[in-house]
């Protein structure tokens, strides 16, 4: 178990909501990106640890859960935020992420671990070795594929944990077995303090490993089996794929539903539709803003909203700095109606 799970926020807006939706949780503390400006996995990584300095409380084993993008691939689910995307069990990413990292053999005098909240790595938990001066991460062995979305480490051979040799963001290979990295990363606390000195910017899965192979700390890998799996939801396609049945996808969607396939619909309050029809490739989202306001979100299954102007189009970036977090969640404390018929 942690002694402190941090959650991070891109800004304060951000923070309130997953701050409601963690309440009551006493080991977790939301950290907003200062500033009110992004400022990367790396920034918000110091400012965490500059702030557990401040406070004391730089010790212990901590589990920093980086949740500070927009969520734009993903808009059914962008004012929650992807660590908060319902796992098929009913608990969240963010649960399930807490669950498998507090199952890693930590040192005795604990560190610090560093996730992405989008992401939910399957290994061998208990087979890492977190005991080397430093930095530590975990890879597995997997194609060319994958290698081309992902950050992949160049390392020696041997067991436990391993000297990196090179680290490359998604390497543009072919052919061949490639180090692909989980997200997962330990820092000891001797490297945190020194973290503390560096500048609130960057990203922790690029500059940082380019700071560690430079010599900053020392730099491990531990390589898990082919076993490994890379659970991750980075569109709405993906959510349909791999949360639904490959048709449809409902969740908390209060209306009776007439779904041509290839639908994605979440957070529909009761009473706004006597019922919805979509037409295939349709998706459906409602978000709660202001006093009393609801913007229902239409938009395709493969629309990205990060490079296609929808964000912008639909003012996303300030009708998500004004969600009503109270009500998004009362909706989803009810009893989701799925009434499907056919199209």
């Amino acid at each position: 178990m942690f002694d402190t799970i941090a959650i991070t926020a891109a800004n304060e807006a951000q923070a309130r909501g997953y701050e409601a939706q963690v309440e009551g949780r006493g080991n977790v503390v939301v950290v907003p990106d200062p500033g009110g400006r992004r400022v990367g996995s790396l920034g918000a990584t110091v400012n965490l640890l500059q702030k557990l300095s401040d406070a004391g409380r730089a010790k212990g084993s901590v589990l920093v859960c980086h949740s500070g993008g927009d969520a734009r691939r993903t808009p059914g689910y962008a004012a929650m935020g992807k660590a908060f995307v319902p796992m098929p069990d009913g608990r969240s990413m963010f649960e399930h992420i807490v669950e498998a990292m507090s199952r890693l053999p930590l040192p005795g005098d604990g560190g610090v671990v560093v996730v992405s909240g989008d992401v939910l790595p399957k290994f061998e938990y208990g087979a890492v070795d977190f005991t080397r001066p430093g930095v530590s991460g975990v890879a597995y062995p997997d194609g060319p594929h994958e290698a081309r979305r992902h950050g992949v480490y160049i390392a020696e051979g041997g067991n436990g944990a391993v000297p990196v040799l090179d680290f490359k963001q998604k390497p543009q290979v072919d052919t061949g077995r490639h180090l692909i990295d989980t997200g997962v990363m330990f820092i000891d606390w001797p490297t945190a303090a020194k973290m503390t000195s560096l500048p609130v910017a960057g990203d922790i899965y690029e500059e940082f490993p380019k700071m560690l192979l430079g010599g900053f700390a020392g730099f491990h890998v531990n390589i898990a089996d082919e076993s490994c799996e890379f659970f991750h939801i980075g569109s709405t396609r993906e959510i349909l794929e791999k949360l639904g049945d490959g048709r449809t996808y409902t969740d908390n969607a209060h209306c009776p539903l007439q779904l041509a396939g290839a639908n994605v619909v979440t957070n529909i309050p009761a009473g706004r539709f006597s019922m919805l029809s979509l037409a295939e490739g349709e998706c459906m989202t409602c978000i709660p803003y202001g006093a009393d306001g609801w913007y229902d979100l239409k938009y395709r299954i493969d629309d990205n909203f990060k490079s296609d102007g929808l964000w912008e189009r639909h003012n996303l970036g300030e009708l998500m700095r004004n969600v009503d977090y109270g009500r998004l969640l009362a909706l989803r404390g009810g009893r989701p109606a799925t009434d499907r018929r056919p199209a």
